[in-house]
């Protein structure tokens, strides 16, 4: 009797210990305020339209503070992955940026969309800067070249973001904004990366060609 109540107490025990060691990590995790994981979805190989390039396609979900989650896709080339690569987050909804990060990958670089879920500009720009925080510690990817790229409503969130963490980011691509950039704000002097704005006029062609020059 006393062996087996022993034998109890000690599988409950590394049960306890097993318990502890995860409600450990996942405390040093969330308390770190942004981390990211993979999704179950398989990876999935494509092709850039453009170049033809071979290109891995994941489901990333990054996770910020305040119960805040983004659910989008990173783009990324499958082969010569030996160097990090310049990272460019789209930012409008989903279903426009797969297309625009499709190209941009085919380009050489990691592009990352996804959609936006909170109501006003202020839950849009902290669900970007946790897709911010998630990218720049993706083994692939260079922390010192990331851009954000802004299409319709989400060039204001991508310029308001890139103004509050100019150290993180390096340049600004702007597809025809509709506003000067440099006038949302007045903490637009303390960044010192560069802005590109590209006029969505000219085809997705010319557009790619000036981000290509504008992110080496």
């Amino acid at each position: 009797m006393n062996k087996f109540v022993e034998k109890v107490g000690v599988s409950i025990a590394s049960r306890l210990g097993i318990t502890a060691v995860i409600a450990a990590i996942a405390a040093a995790l969330l308390g770190g305020g942004y981390w990211w994981v993979k999704s179950q979805a398989p990876r999935e190989t494509v092709k850039a339209k453009e170049t033809g390039v071979k290109l891995d396609v994941e489901e990333l979900a990054f996770y910020g503070d305040k119960d805040i989650r983004v659910d989008g896709k990173v783009y990324r080339p499958s082969e010569n992955l030996g160097e990090p690569l310049p990272a460019i987050i789209y930012c409008q909804d989903q279903s426009y940026g797969e297309s625009w990060c499709r190209s941009l990958a085919g380009t050489g670089a990691v592009a990352y969309c996804f959609d936006f879920k909170g109501d006003g500009e202020k839950a849009r720009v902290k669900e970007l800067e946790a897709a911010l925080k998630g990218i720049l510690k993706l083994r692939h990817v260079d922390p010192d070249k990331v851009y954000l790229l802004g299409e319709a409503n989400g060039c204001l969130t991508a310029a308001t973001v890139a103004f509050d963490n100019a150290r993180k980011i390096k340049g600004l691509i702007l597809v025809s904004p509709g506003f000067n950039p440099l006038e949302i704000s007045r903490k637009a002097k303390r960044y010192d990366g560069t802005i590109l704005v590209v006029d969505d006029a000219k085809g997705r062609k010319a557009n790619l060609a000036e981000i290509e020059d504008f992110i080496d």
